[in-house]
């Protein structure tokens, strides 16, 4: 591995700190392709609500459904099975349809509009203590209300603003016939997700909870579990393949090519029902690195040639279930841990929680910049609140990032506007802005920057107070208004200071994977208890966030970074697919704990194994290998529980070594010793 940038003195090794053009150029990062298909949809979607709007005689509604069916397109053309996208959208038609009553009612009286502000802040923000996804569509949520409180008014009675949320809603479901058409063929391919080459083990797990409790036939249920190993070893096998000459790593990474692009055909064939591929041109690259490399001095060429095994044997099984016949009609689910309400509540809702005191924080702040907008209605207010809404973030640094991130942007976007209203005459800025809203929505939200731009410029295009630039001035400054108010905000109001040691979360969150292993691997199955896994379940979740944090902390401070973040990133996605494993297993427990055999031998060797991974990272030293393999856990039984439990128990030993190789890797390039200390 390249560690040139690494600064050595007095024998320590440390990181060069990004300076403020550095922080702003990698908070600005892109993190995947833009949509040009959902942003097409989207702006159609938007001129057939304006359309249907202005059949029905509904001027006074245009600008509510234009813009509600723009957010409603973000929840039916989305990624999801089209059971969870339809289930979701209800919920999302039933909370917008509230956010505008409340608006509305809160026309009577300023008492009832501080009481409702108050309401949706908290309820929306307090949603990320159920999980990122949840948080998010928690935001959008509120972000439904402010819009609510931006456009309501005196014009249109409450029945009339939920009519217009209905239309902008049915007008958007259009994109799901598409879905329900193809809604196979996406099943397919997200099934075939990790056979591409491109995909992370970390996107592969979101897919993964995106397909829990969705019915796959058992073809679909293997595959899609080899592609998840799949991605996982093609990922360490380029971690590990850095430690080699650039004679064997040519060498190596040609194998890779080949099985890449065989790779690449099986997720062609999963999609469109196809059979079996000729593997001749990969076994023929695997028997020359064999040759080659029998009687090599090269240090670690033995792991790798085991990696490249595993990558063909993984290969071959997929190539094998393409050509198998469907026998069996039985569906099969992917399994996750289900916790109650009152469990999460009890365990997350209180002041300790970072997203708790947010929430709070949150409401507070948009309490006090709406409050300005309800009295003033004027775009100043509303701009300003604009600012805090988009600004403010769980804690200090955060905040901070957002604000270096958002006004330089804002800054850019109204030169370009301040460009375009000079050059074009403004019936062209008219259809300029909506070409900018087609932008915005193709970059969000993998090139947040671009999209903030695009944004911003359809705003200071559509919404004139004067001339462009005297409009795009004070917009810069209202949204600079914003920036500062949030900054205080974080900085006053319960502030959330992260400090992080990131080696030590690193170990810390597999010794959380060790404890929930211990709650569900027991020598008497009756003795499993739900409550207690979940608990422990919701300590490792905690502490992987954690460890997430820690890892954007580290991006957003040091500058030549991405091999260690992405060492970083490898592990902890295996010790999320471990953690993944293991719930299955409580799944399978809970069916029928009476048929489940002693586990006890198991759990002793996979809590040696983790113990071992936890103390050598503590320590910066690489970790012993396990003397796990398939055979090691020796079940009794012919049953189907005991079968799908060997099953599941052969994968978490592949979880093991994946995690082993990383641990390894980390130690070797130093990457255990630096990050200590973050404040």
């Amino acid at each position: 591995m390249d560690i040139s940038f690494l600064n050595k003195k007095n024998g320590a090794i440390s990181v060069a700190k990004k300076g403020f053009l550095g922080r702003l150029r990698i908070l600005s990062r892109s993190t995947g392709s833009p949509h040009w298909r959902k942003a097409l949809k989207a702006v159609l979607m938007m001129v057939v609500a304006i359309l249907i709007a202005k059949f029905l005689g509904l001027d006074k509604g245009i600008q509510a459904i234009a813009i509600l069916t723009l957010l409603t397109t973000f929840i039916t053309d989305t990624s999801l099975p089209l059971r969870k996208a339809s289930i979701m959208a209800v919920v999302w038609l039933f909370m917008v349809i509230l956010a505008f009553i409340s608006a509305s009612l809160a026309l009577i009286s300023l008492p009832l509009f501080i009481f409702f502000t108050v309401l949706w802040a908290f309820f929306g923000i307090s949603l990320y203590i159920f999980g990122e996804t949840l948080g998010y569509f928690g935001f959008l949520i509120f972000a439904s209300y402010f819009l609510a409180v931006v456009i309501v008014n005196n014009q249109s009675s409450t029945p009339e603003w939920v009519f217009y949320c209905v239309i902008a809603f049915l007008v958007a479901s259009i994109l799901f016939i598409p879905q329900i058409w193809g809604r196979k063929e996406n099943l397919r391919k997200m099934v075939a997700s990790g056979f591409m080459p491109p995909q992370s083990l970390k996107s592969i797990l979101a897919i993964r909870q995106a397909l829990t409790s969705i019915p796959l036939n058992s073809r679909l249920f293997q595959l899609f579990r080899i592609g998840i190993y799949l991605t996982a070893f093609r990922g360490y096998s380029k971690l590990l393949m850095t430690r080699l000459s650039d004679e064997s790593q040519e060498r190596f990474n040609q194998f890779l090519e080949t099985s890449n692009e065989i790779s690449s055909q099986i997720a062609g064939r999963i999609i469109t029902s196809q059979g079996k591929l000729d593997l001749e041109k990969l076994d023929q690259e695997l028997s020359e690195i064999d040759l080659e490399w029998e009687n090599t001095k090269e240090r670690n060429s033995n792991a790798l040639i085991d990696t490249a095994h595993h990558i063909r044997e993984l290969l071959d099984k997929a190539n094998t279930l393409l050509d198998s016949k469907e026998e069996s009609k039985e569906k099969l689910k992917i399994s996750s841990q289900q916790t109650s309400l009152r469990e999460v509540l009890g365990a997350n809702f209180n002041l300790e929680n970072m997203y708790i005191r947010h929430a709070l924080r949150f409401s507070l702040a948009m309490t006090i910049a709406l409050l300005a907008v309800y009295l003033t209605h004027s775009r100043d207010a509303i701009w300003v609140a604009m600012g805090v809404l988009i600004i403010i973030k769980p804690d200090i640094t955060s905040t901070k990032n957002n604000m270096i991130l958002r006004v330089p942007l804002n800054l850019l976007a109204i030169i370009i506007a301040i460009i375009l209203g000079f050059v074009f005459p403004h019936e062209t800025l008219i259809w300029l802005a909506f070409i900018m809203l087609f932008f915005f929505r193709a970059f969000l939200p993998n090139y947040m920057s671009l999209s903030v731009i695009a944004l911003t410029v359809f705003v200071v295009l559509i919404w004139p107070t004067g001339t462009v630039f005297d409009n795009a001035v004070a917009r810069l400054v209202d949204i600079s208004v914003g920036a500062f108010i949030s900054l205080i905000f974080a900085y006053v109001i319960l502030p959330s200071r992260v400090t992080i040691n990131l080696p030590g979360q690193l170990a810390k969150t597999i010794r959380a994977s060790n404890e929930y292993m211990q709650t569900i691997l027991l020598a008497h199955s009756q003795n499993y208890n739900h409550e207690t896994a979940s608990k422990s379940f919701r300590n490792y979740m905690l502490e992987d966030s954690n460890l997430e944090a820690g890892l954007r902390k580290v991006q957003d401070t040091f500058k030549d970074i991405s091999e260690d973040v992405e060492i970083y990133q490898e592990i902890a996605a295996a010790n999320n697919k471990l953690t993944a494993d293991l719930t299955a297993i409580a799944t399978v427990l809970e069916e029928d704990l009476k048929s489940v055999p002693d586990l006890s031998h198991a759990n002793l060797k996979v809590k040696e194994a983790l113990k071992n991974l936890s103390d050598a990272i503590d320590q910066g030293a690489g970790a012993l290998d396990s003397s796990l393999d398939k055979n090691s856990f020796n079940l009794e039984g012919e049953s189907y529980i005991v079968k799908n439990l060997e099953h599941y128990l052969t994968w978490i030993i592949s979880d093991l070594e994946l995690l082993q190789e990383g641990v390894k890797t980390a130690a070797e390039t130093g990457l255990l010793q630096r990050y200590r200390n973050l404040t």
